[in-house]
C-alpha cells in the first residue's frame, strides 16, 4: 500500500515537472506542430497498384463532389455552395488551403492525410471509416491530378514557441495585434465575420467567400486548437483572401500566440 502511494506521488511529481519544463515562453526553439490523426506506420508503398486502388475508392467516395478528373465539378458540387464558396477543392489546380507549408506552396502528404482524416467542418466529412492504408492510397491517386507534386518536396513552416496560458493580459495584447493587422476589416470588430470587406470577398475562382466567424471555433475549417490557429495564421489559406502572416511575426512569435489567445477569447461556445 505504502509502495503504491509512493509510486503515485512520484508519478505526479514527474508529470508536474514535465509541465513546468514545457511552460510557454521557456524555449523559443523551432518545432513542427503535431498532427492529431492516425499513425503513419501503416503507410503503404507508392506504386501503380496502390494508386489504382486509390482511384477505385476515390471514384466511390470523392468524385461525387470533387469530380472524376479532380476539377471540383462533381454532380453534388453545385448543391454544396452554389454561388458561394467554398466549393469542392479543384485538385487539378494544385491550390490547397489546409497546409503546414508556406503560402503558395503545395501541402505535405501528412497535410493531405490530416484533411482526409479530419474532414472540413461543415463541408467535407471525416473519412475515418476508411482504414489508414486506404486513406493513403486515395492521397496517392489525388496527387496525380496535379503534375507539380511529382518533384515537389514541401517543408512545413517552423513553429516557434508554445501556446500561452489564456490570461486577460495575453488576450489584451492579442487584441492590439488584431487591431494592428486590421483583422476587423474582414472578421469584424467582434470577430463575427461581418467586417466592412466581408460582403465583397471572393476566392481565386471568383466565388463569394465569407470570413470565418471567430466566435464559433467549432466551425473553424482548419481546426480550433491553438496550434491549428497558429498554423492558419502563418501559412494563410491558398486560393482565399486569407493571407500568410509568417513574415510579419518573424522574430515576434510571442505576439502571434497572444493573437491566438485573443481569437479564442471571442468564442461564444466555451463556458467558464
Amino acid at each position: 500500500m505504502i509502495r503504491t502511494k509512493l509510486i503515485s506521488i512520484l508519478t505526479a511529481a514527474l508529470a508536474g515537472l514535465s509541465v513546468l519544463l514545457a511552460v510557454p515562453g521557456r524555449t523559443e526553439a523551432a518545432q513542427e506542430l503535431p498532427i492529431p490523426v492516425a499513425q503513419y506506420s501503416k503507410r503503404p508503398p507508392v506504386n501503380e497498384t496502390t494508386r489504382a486502388q486509390g482511384k477505385a475508392m476515390y471514384d466511390r467516395s470523392c468524385a461525387l463532389c470533387h469530380g472524376v478528373k479532380g476539377e471540383g465539378d462533381g454532380p453534388a458540387a453545385v448543391y454544396l455552395a452554389r454561388d458561394f464558396a467554398p466549393r469542392p477543392r479543384v485538385f487539378a489546380d494544385g491550390v490547397f488551403k489546409f497546409r503546414s507549408t508556406p503560402s503558395g506552396e503545395l501541402p505535405t502528404d501528412e497535410d493531405l492525410f490530416r484533411t482526409v482524416t479530419a474532414g472540413v467542418r461543415g463541408f467535407m466529412p471525416p473519412f475515418t471509416g476508411l482504414g489508414v492504408a486506404d486513406r493513403w492510397k486515395i492521397i496517392y491517386f489525388v496527387k496525380g491530378f496535379f503534375p507539380g507534386f511529382e518533384n515537389a518536396n514541401p517543408q512545413p513552416v517552423p513553429i516557434v514557441g508554445y501556446p500561452k496560458p489564456m490570461t486577460p493580459a495575453s488576450a489584451q495584447r492579442g487584441y492590439q495585434v488584431y487591431q494592428k493587422l486590421q483583422c476587423f476589416a474582414c472578421h469584424g470588430g467582434g470577430g463575427r465575420g461581418d467586417g466592412g470587406s466581408a460582403p465583397t470577398l471572393r476566392d481565386d475562382w471568383g466565388f463569394l467567400i465569407a470570413p470565418a466567424d471567430l466566435t464559433r471555433p467549432a466551425s473553424f475549417k482548419n481546426g480550433d486548437r491553438p496550434e491549428d490557429i497558429y498554423r492558419t495564421l502563418v501559412t494563410g489559406m491558398n486560393g482565399s483572401p486569407m493571407p500568410s502572416y509568417e513574415a510579419f511575426f518573424e522574430g515576434n512569435e510571442r505576439d502571434l500566440w497572444d493573437l491566438v489567445n485573443y481569437i479564442l477569447s471571442l468564442s461564444q461556445e466555451r463556458r467558464p
